[in-house]
């Protein structure tokens, strides 16, 4: 709910700042958006390709009401593109990066998504160099965490973890690390 009340709120605000090219491309980036997660199964596994490729949408859309502050860097080995996730997994991460660390802060931020393949496993890294912690208190897990931490647990079992902290060189990150599966032929 709060994404969909920022993104008609930018929205607005293209249109009555004389923007409407910068309007329609947000309209039809937040309509490809929601066509793709209203229409797939919230149950179901995707491929890392297709996780990211929505999170671009995401991305894309908040780069329109963050155009000075939000930059994206993404490294995705070729090796794990076709490897399976739970749908929407990384979504409150990159949401969280948004909320904590672009919105608290006037200069740019970088975010991260990271995918290797590690022992043979999968390694997802979210990451931001921006000011704060997901919570915003080193001591707790918020809501976007937790739910991704059960949403694991559910999936995978104790085959997966999650960790995340304050990065030493500033920011916050969150990393998955899961069994390393590929779509059935």
């Amino acid at each position: 709910p709060h994404f969909l009340f920022n993104t008609l709120n930018s929205l607005s605000a293209l249109v009555m700042t004389g923007k409407p090219e910068r309007a329609e491309e947000m309209i039809q980036t937040l309509s490809t958006y929601y066509r793709r997660t209203l229409s797939s199964d919230p149950t179901a596994d995707v491929t890392l390709a297709d996780e990211v490729a929505l999170q671009q949408l995401y991305l894309a859309i908040e780069a329109v009401r963050f155009p000075d502050r939000l930059r994206t860097q993404i490294e995705i080995s070729p090796l794990v593109a076709s490897a399976m996730v739970p749908g929407m997994i990384l979504q409150p991460i990159i949401e969280n990066s948004v909320k904590y660390a672009i919105a608290a802060r006037r200069e740019p931020v970088t975010i991260g998504i990271r995918a290797s393949e590690e022992g043979g496993r999968l390694v997802l890294v979210v990451s931001d160099d921006g000011p704060m912690t997901e919570t915003g208190d080193p001591h707790g897990i918020g809501i976007g965490l937790g739910n991704v931490r059960d949403r694991l647990r559910a999936r995978f079992g104790t085959d997966a973890q999650l960790h995340f902290g304050p990065r030493a060189q500033g920011g916050f990150e969150t990393v998955l690390t899961m069994p390393l599966q590929r779509r059935q032929a």
